[in-house]
């Protein structure tokens, strides 16, 4: 007997077959066809393709928020900030479309959304720590880790280092320059 599928679940297979196919190729039929049921089967579950990607976006938040939570655990200064940005380069090499989904900010009107991407946002403040930065500094500091992070996850997620130098060599680099800049932010 088939398992009885509900919204969780039915979110999370979108998950999975989101990272094999891309976030923008996830429709209703697509997905039903994915859990072995017609489409009408799958509007039990979520309203449309925007609730379907809301969903997933707020499944991103909450297994990255976890991943990036034990990788930080015990961590400080720099070493915080080095498994901030490896886990969330692994996370997105792991989870394309799940990492897609988490690039949209959440609805406003998405209670449940908006706290998943508090989580996220707190988590890598709360690695950030170290560096001593309130306000508008500590936002300005998120934002530049994610989206230095995520620029280079994005070049090399479509083939943009085609260079003789390894990757991982940049990366590298990549992390120290972000110390020093948050170690000279105030």
């Amino acid at each position: 007997m088939p398992e009885r599928l509900n919204r969780d679940e039915v979110v999370r297979r979108a998950g999975d077959l989101a990272d094999r196919i891309g976030l923008g190729e996830v429709t209703v039929t697509r997905l039903g066809r994915e859990l072995g049921i017609a489409p009408q089967g799958v509007y039990r579950h979520v309203a449309d393709v925007s609730d379907l990607r809301g969903a997933l976006g707020r499944l991103a938040a909450g297994e990255v928020s976890l991943e990036l939570s034990r990788a930080c655990s015990g961590l400080s200064g720099r070493d915080a900030l080095v498994a901030v940005c490896a886990t969330l380069r692994a996370w997105a090499a792991r989870h394309p479309g799940r990492y897609e989904a988490l690039q949209v900010a959440p609805d406003p009107g998405d209670p449940a959304a908006s706290a998943a991407a508090g989580e996220l946002v707190s988590v890598i403040a709360s690695a950030l720590r170290a560096y001593a930065l309130t306000g508008d500094d500590l936002v300005d500091a998120i934002r530049l880790v994610r989206s230095t992070v995520h620029g280079f996850v994005d070049l090399e997620g479509h083939g943009g280092f085609r260079l003789a130098r390894d990757p991982d060599a940049t990366f590298e680099r990549l992390v120290d320059s972000l110390h020093l800049v948050l170690g000279e932010w105030s």
